[in-house]
């Protein structure tokens, strides 16, 4: 994906974060595809643009473009509509360019709740870490007597979090991160015993789980 120049990266240009695309994106779908429609339309005999835009990476809206004159024609639409939200400036960049955020892996105790409540209660227990653009990559497979996620984070987070030495409250324990900066987990495999601080007298599975939905 990130080799092919015709797929493009929607993201906020004074941050280039992805996640303020997301929040606002049905607008801006909605917005891009009503000119793309009033173009074919005027245009009966002429070049129609063309594009997939249903994929997110990495927390980043990706848009493929069928061609050149596509690329060209979403890069015009773009300049012209980048100011048309308050508080978003919209900017485009090849896919093959935008950030590689870090990932982290945290284990918390074998319990019951919603995935989805993860985040929201790892930022409220611990507020000196801001988890705004935080997200789940993939929740693991259970453990004896833990379990695991995959977490998307964010540069700005990595030096709060060694303030804490990577160590969040959850509940009556401290939970445990291991952080991935450059290498991918499972290049890292060898290292994630080292967070087994948290777990002091359990075995944890050396298997890792696929990682899905990136």
């Amino acid at each position: 994906m990130a080799r092919d120049h015709l797929q493009m990266t929607l993201v906020h240009e004074t941050s280039n974060r992805g996640k303020p695309v997301l929040d606002k994106w049905s607008e801006i779908e909605a917005r891009l595809s009503r000119i793309v429609d009033e173009h074919v339309m005027a245009n009966p005999e002429g070049q129609t643009p063309g594009f997939d835009s249903v994929e997110v990476v990495r927390g980043y809206r990706v848009i493929k473009c069928d061609d050149q004159f596509s690329m060209h024609f979403l890069t015009n639409v773009i300049g012209e509509i980048q100011n048309s939200w308050e508080g978003l400036k919209l900017k485009l960049i090849p896919a093959s360019k935008f950030p590689r955020r870090p990932k982290a892996r945290i284990w918390v105790p074998n319990m019951e709740f919603v995935a989805n409540q993860l985040i929201p209660y790892l930022q409220a227990h611990n507020r000196s870490v801001l988890m705004t653009d935080w997200s789940i990559i993939n929740a693991e497979a259970p453990q004896r007597h833990s379990m695991s996620f995959l977490l998307l984070i964010t540069e700005e987070s990595l030096g709060p979090l060694e303030k804490v030495e990577n160590k969040f409250r959850f509940g009556i324990r401290k939970a445990q991160l291991k952080t991935f900066r450059s290498a991918s987990p499972e290049e890292e495999q060898d290292k994630v015993d080292g967070a087994n601080d948290l777990l002091t007298g359990i075995q944890l599975d050396d298997t890792e789980s696929e990682i899905g939905n990136q």
